[in-house]
Parts: structure tokens; sequence; C-alpha cells
């Protein structure tokens, strides 16, 4: 008799306990990489720039709610290169892997433009953030 009360007050806690379990276990993470191209922006006369940037988005499903986290960059290329003319090509020379730098520090199209490389730096922020925009689509 003694045995029915003490398994029939040890049960709520259990079947509370397995409750938490069963949420617990419909937690679910998920990690997308992709890589988004930027549209062909003309450079005023030097030429186009396109800008292609890697991406990876993690959504995290507890249940019925779904939380997506903001978009980590991880790599940023330059795929079409203004190369009109020799001045053009020794501008985006140096200036490129600066504005890439700063993209991949600062994780965001905020960037500063380059003295010197005013045009670039414009056409640049023009398609990568064309890229970030069509990567945040689900």
């Amino acid at each position: 008799m003694v045995l029915a009360f003490v398994v029939v007050l040890a049960l709520p806690p259990l079947d509370a306990f397995a409750t938490v379990q069963r949420k617990a276990a419909k937690k679910r993470t998920v990690t997308v990489t992709k890589t988004v191209v930027g549209p062909l922006v003309p450079c005023h006369k030097w030429g186009p720039i396109k800008v292609a940037v890697k991406v990876a988005q993690t959504k995290t499903t507890v249940g019925a709610t779904t939380t997506v986290t903001a978009l980590k960059i991880l790599s940023v290329t330059v795929p079409v290169v203004p190369n009109h003319t020799v001045r053009s090509v020794f501008i985006n020379q140096k200036a490129l892997p600066l504005l890439v730098g700063e993209v991949m520090q600062l994780q965001s199209d905020k960037i500063e433009a380059i003295a010197g490389a005013t045009n670039t730096t414009d056409s640049f922020k023009q398609s990568l953030s064309a890229a970030l925009l069509a990567a945040n689509k689900p």
C-alpha cells in the first residue's frame, strides 16, 4: 500500500521531467551558407564593378518559434573590376583590398569612402548593398 502511494506521488514530477526533455529535444539549429552576387554597377567612366558575398545565416527553431540571427559575412570577392584605363586599374589594386577588409571588419555595408577612389567606393557599396539585401531574403 505504501509503495502505491510513493508511485502515485512520484508520477507528476516524472511527467514534468519528461515534458521538459521533449521540449528541449525539439530545438533545432540550422546554418545556411550561400554566395550572393550583387548587380553589375557602372563606376562612372572607369568601367563596371560587381561584388560577390559569401554569408552564413543561422536559424534556430524551438517548437513553433523560429529565430533568425543576423548574417555573418564570411568573404567578399570582386569578380568584375573597373579596368577601363591604367589609372583605374592602379586605383582599384589599392582601393579594393581596403574596401573588402573594411566590410569584413564591420560586417556591414556601412563602410567609409577611400580617398582618391570615391567612384569605386560608391559603386562597390551599391553592389554590396544589393547582394546583402538579396542574401537576407528567405
